[in-house]
């Protein structure tokens, strides 16, 4: 289980950093950032057993088990290997070590601690070995990461206790807790009941559609919720679907995935959780399913319930390019950044950080290139895969420009973000209908114009001058020259559902304000500043388009 290389120290192959750097990534490329990601565990797990060497843990010690573990890995090393590298494993070691460091809840120390002697249970499991150890139940289950889940007392005993767990020839034998016995499970061979819960795999594959571990989100230990044998069958399915898909295109490049690659997903069944990265896209109105990924665990990613085989699949190559740019950002530091959120994101209603618009950039390159492939697969809509192609490529493009120009990229992130733009200006330059291309500048335009009416507002000196030449019918005031100040519509809009605006409708204004330039097209110049339409405060039609008509005066 030693680090690789000889000193333990890893460098990256220029090549395979530009391969990255395109937004792609072979095999080769990815398999390094594998060892990144191993290597990086091997750290992490070794600071937390020191660590909770500091702070005992109820059920054993921390040295105890990481002995019967080591064990376990000279018996079958690959075993021990797969279960350390797990999603499981990986997002239990960074949720203890944030507790340690203060900076993640949960539920008793003792018992988020004592899950190592549950992944000790495994080691051993799979390396044919016998154990006598004490393990954390959470209401009256014990988790065993990568196998599944063995319910130990009744349905709707709740809190947390501990069990004596033995281990003798694949057979698991629990009791205490109150359970009034013993429960006999066999993890590796048993059939389901009313005690084994199995993990779920995909279908022929060694991907888990995990609904079980604790720590399966993406910030406190969540619940077990066990998916009905309808919506199990439903993921299969589309995840069979998403599969054939993404197995079409032959050769490497943004936007292809090799599912293999995908280690994990979990059914997302609720809110966002404020650990990790934040999705950098919001849940469209029937479109694509909202996901996320967080850097502990690469491969793995959460995904709201997607309504067909090509909505899974363009989730699963938009969360894959998250892992990859994850496992870079555990190697070089791409950017510096303030944490200001400022800046436009094309696929969000709100500003980001850069390190936010970094994350959507890698991303949607992804995107943009699955789309592209999609023209050429004669199962797909072809309008679609071109419209959305056309679409992405835009304001994927823009992103990246704005990272070169406003944000602080480092040595590192500068070569990556023109990897980013060399595969986007590549694309820009292909062919798409005219009609399509049109459509999608429309929507790219929309978008941001309806961004600027929701969270920039004109300086309060630039506002008053407006204000005042208006209602003395004077020629407009010219722009100022600094950037619009963010008018915090996200805070603003929860309070009053306008988006900060005022009372005034941002997708509402942002409509009427695109008609009046579609209907004339000497309104477009109107477009790049829309905020100081909205420092007018129209609220009819007629007040839309006297406003929109006296601002061309300086237009």
């Amino acid at each position: 289980m030693d680090s690789p290389g000889d000193d333990g120290r890893l460098t990256m192959p220029g090549h395979l950093f530009d391969e990255l750097a395109s937004g792609g990534g072979s095999a080769e490329a990815v398999a390094f950032l594998l060892r990144v990601e191993r290597t990086r565990r091997l750290m992490l797990l070794g600071e937390l057993l020191d660590r909770l060497d500091e702070h005992p843990v109820v059920v054993g010690s921390a040295g105890t088990a990481w002995r019967l573990i080591a064990e376990a890995a000279e018996v079958r090393p690959e075993a021990a290997e797969e279960l350390l590298m797990s999603p499981q494993v990986g997002c239990w070691i960074t949720h203890m070590l944030r507790r340690m460091h203060g900076t993640a809840d949960g539920p008793p120390l003792w018992a988020d601690a004592g899950h190592l002697f549950a992944v000790c249970l495994v080691a051993r499991l799979r390396a044919g070995l016998d154990a006598d150890v004490v393990v954390p139940l959470r209401d009256g289950a014990l988790t065993l990461p990568t196998l599944g889940l063995v319910t130990v007392t009744a349905p709707g005993a709740g809190g947390f206790a501990t069990a004596r767990a033995r281990l003798r020839g694949g057979e698991l034998r629990l009791s205490g807790a109150g359970s009034g016995g013993e429960v006999v499970v066999r993890p590796l061979d048993g059939a389901p009941d009313r005690h084994w819960t199995p993990a779920r795999t995909f279908a022929g594959t060694p991907t888990w559609l995990d609904d079980l571990d604790p720590y399966r989100d993406l910030d406190e230990p969540v619940a077990p919720r066990p998916l009905p044998d309808a919506e199990s069958a439903y993921w299969q399915r589309l995840f069979g679907e998403a599969a054939t898909i993404l197995s079409r295109p032959s050769t490497t490049g943004p936007g292809r995935l090799r599912v293999e690659e995908v280690r994990r997903i979990v059914p997302w069944t609720g809110a966002p959780a404020s650990a990790g990265p934040s999705p950098d896209r919001e849940p469209p109105g029937g479109g694509s399913p909202l996901s996320a990924t967080t850097a502990d665990a690469f491969g793995s990613m959460v995904v709201s319930r997607p309504r067909d085989g090509l909505a899974l699949a363009e989730a699963m190559v938009h969360e894959f390019q998250h892992s990859k740019l994850g496992a870079l950002l555990h190697l070089f530091p791409l950017l510096d950044d303030d944490g200001a959120e400022v800046h436009y994101a094309p696929w969000r209603s709100d500003p980001r950080h850069a390190s936010g618009l970094l994350q959507g950039a890698y991303a949607f390159t992804g995107v943009t290139g699955f789309w592209r492939d999609r023209m050429a697969d004669g199962a797909a809509d072809p309008e679609l895969a071109a419209f959305q192609f056309a679409l992405r490529r835009l304001q994927t493009r823009l992103v990246v420009r704005t990272l070169l120009t406003r944000a602080k990229p480092t040595g590192p992130g500068i070569r990556l973000l023109h990897g980013l733009a060399a595969t986007l200006d590549g694309w820009l330059r292909e062919p798409v209908a005219p009609g399509v291309a049109a459509r999608a500048r429309a929507a790219a335009l929309a978008h941001r114009v309806e961004w600027r009416l929701r969270n920039l507002r004109c300086g309060e000196a630039e506002r008053a001058a407006l204000t005042t030449a208006f209602r003395a019918g004077a020629v407009p005031p010219p722009p100022s020259r600094y950037q619009p100040v963010l008018g915090g519509g996200a805070a603003e809009s929860a309070a009053d559902g306008t988006g900060g605006s005022g009372g005034i409708d941002p997708h509402g204004l942002s409509d009427r304000l695109l008609a009046v330039a579609g209907g004339s097209p000497g309104h477009r110049a109107l477009l790049r500043r829309p905020e100081r339409l909205l420092a007018l405060a129209p609220g009819t039609p007629e007040e839309l388009r006297r406003a929109a008509d006296w601002l061309l005066l300086r237009a």
